[in-house]
């Protein structure tokens, strides 16, 4: 088992526990450590059916106050509407500032349930207990949570952080596989942009992590988990600008989640987008070569897509299409002063700085260049 904290601004700080084997020990934990009137289940649909009943027998058994509160799985899911409709159910059914809200499932349990949790009575606790490998390395930790608009993903929402995160590698046994590699994703990133032993240690064992070796899974998950709290620590907020690095990837594969109507899954749209950011690094004279064609066999070897295809490839080799695809992107939080920007690469393990800013000016005709990486 890993313990670990990350430590914030003003002594604030939570704690973050992965190991196997946590699950049914956590109504324990929350009563000794997180006492509340009401225990607030979020979580989708399926997560709710696996493990949702589980949970709240446990905290029953323990003699604690506990809600089930679910809706339909999928991105498409985390907007105004369900936001609202969870916030109007927890109210009917008597839950008080006195609560603490759990956010059962992955990314998008941990940014909505989050963010319910972050507006509620003006603020209620909230801890996350992901069940998906992207939950574990990402969603659930920094306090970044929110909803998504028509215009783009993650639009509104809040800094609120969780008061704990409990990760559980026995969940990732019953995660699909196609979920798993969506988390794998941000595994990838968290070594191109900050730490190359990471990188290294999943280019020589990437066949024992596909196969869900829990050793290997822990010490990768670990690895990710902290990247993530290095950064988070030195700038919670994005007022240094150095939490941007963990957008690496994201600008393009935001765009492409959004032109897809949220039907690609975001870890595919990310490992796509880190192709074409990489590419451009290497265009732009960053990123070498040799250093890009070992961030795509990796991809290629945990299996992630080396192109676009379906509907969304038709789209982007249209000019309607590109040109829909550049509006979201200019709609991208990075952007300043009208123009894109993104994380671009240096290395693997470190990011391009730029006067000394953590993103990189890119023009349009750099990024239709660039996107024939991925058509």
């Amino acid at each position: 088992m890993r313990q670990g904290k990350i430590k914030l601004g003003e002594g604030r700080s939570y704690p973050l526990i992965l190991g196997a084997g946590i699950f049914p020990l956590l109504a324990e934990e929350l009563k000794k450590n997180f006492p509340a009137h009401n225990y607030v289940i979020i979580s989708d649909c399926p997560v709710m059916k696996l493990y949702g009943g589980e949970l709240f027998s446990l905290l029953r058994k323990n003699r604690l106050g506990a809600h089930l509160f679910d809706f339909p799985a999928g991105e498409e899911n985390k907007n105004r509407k369900i936001w609202e409709q969870l916030i109007t159910r927890m109210l009917r059914a008597g839950i008080g500032r006195d609560s603490l809200v759990i956010a059962l499932g992955g990314g998008v349990v941990s940014d909505l349930a989050g963010f319910v949790s972050a507006v509620y009575m003006r603020g209620i606790p909230w801890v996350a207990v992901p069940t998906t490998l992207l939950g574990m390395v990402d969603a659930s930790i920094g306090g970044k949570v929110g909803i998504d608009l028509a215009y783009g993903k993650n639009l509104v929402g809040a800094f609120w952080q969780a008061s704990a995160v409990y990760m559980d590698l026995e969940v990732l046994r019953t995660l699909p596989r196609l979920q798993f590699k969506n988390g794998l994703a941000e595994v990838v990133k968290a070594g191109l942009i900050k730490d190359k032993e990471l990188f290294a240690l999943l280019e020589r064992n990437w066949k024992r992590v596909l196969r869900l070796s829990l050793s290997e899974l822990e010490e990768i998950i670990w690895r990710a988990v902290r990247v993530k709290v290095r950064v988070v620590e030195k700038d919670e907020r994005e007022e240094s600008g150095e939490r941007k690095i963990l957008n690496y990837g994201h600008t393009i594969g935001h765009g492409l989640e959004a032109l897809s109507g949220y039907k690609l899954l975001h870890g595919i749209a990310v490992s796509l987008g880190m192709r074409v950011e990489a590419r451009i690094s290497n265009l732009l004279g960053y990123f070498p070569e040799a250093e890009l064609k070992r961030q795509n066999q990796l991809l290629f070897q945990l299996g992630f897509p080396s192109r676009v295809s379906g509907l969304l490839a038709k789209k982007l080799k249209t000019r309607s299409g590109k040109e829909q695809f550049m509006n979201y992107l200019y709609k991208d939080k990075k952007v300043r002063a009208g123009k894109i920007e993104m994380v671009l690469l240096r290395e693997i393990g470190r990011v391009k700085r730029s006067q000394g800013s953590w993103t990189v000016p890119v023009e349009e005709g750099l990024i239709e260049r660039a996107l024939e990486e991925i058509l």
